[in-house]
């Protein structure tokens, strides 16, 4: 048989009590890998997952917390909200009852009341009343144009455009 790697196979030359040295020989450096590999593994693993552990379940806590707090801050700003238009609703009534009585105060019956019981007016009579009569002539004065050469260039300008249609 041709063999294309240059490195010969010794296995063949060995006997049986020479592999089966070798075999234990491996499967007592695998033991000892194992159990190195497993202590190790162990000792890391426990103290990593417990610490993971608690980081997860910390970190989890934290999270609820915020969102209990952010529902509490919800509930909290909605009362408030809810009292504040309750609050606008009241002074939006107490003003509409004002204007009504304000309204009812300026009428003209009542006026009278107040002007002759509290203030001790009365009424005009016809013998208390005098006429004036005044001039009613109008009488308007027309300012004379200053008239120089810029005033008259204006002035035939808005002939112009007068005659124009502008």
């Amino acid at each position: 048989m041709y063999n294309d790697n240059l490195a010969y196979d010794l296995s063949i030359f060995e006997t049986d009590e020479d592999f089966e040295k070798k075999k234990a020989e491996r499967q007592k450096k695998r033991e000892e890998k194992a159990k190195i590999g497993i202590t190790q593994k162990k000792s890391i693993g426990r103290n990593g997952s417990i610490m993971a552990a608690l980081a997860l379940v910390s970190f989890v806590a934290l999270i609820a917390f915020g969102l209990l707090w952010s529902k509490v801050q919800i509930s909290d700003y909605t009362s408030m909200i809810s009292e504040t238009k309750n609050d606008i609703e009241l002074a939006e009534r107490e003003n509409v009852r004002l204007k009504a009585e304000l309204d009812s105060m300026y009428t003209i019956d009542n006026v009278e009341n107040i002007a002759s019981q509290e203030l001790g007016l009365q009424k005009t009579q016809s013998s208390q009343i005098t006429y004036i009569t005044l001039n009613t002539e109008e009488m308007t004065e027309v300012a004379q144009e200053e008239s120089n050469i810029f005033v008259s260039i204006q002035n035939w300008f808005n002939s112009v455009l007068d005659y124009l249609g502008f």
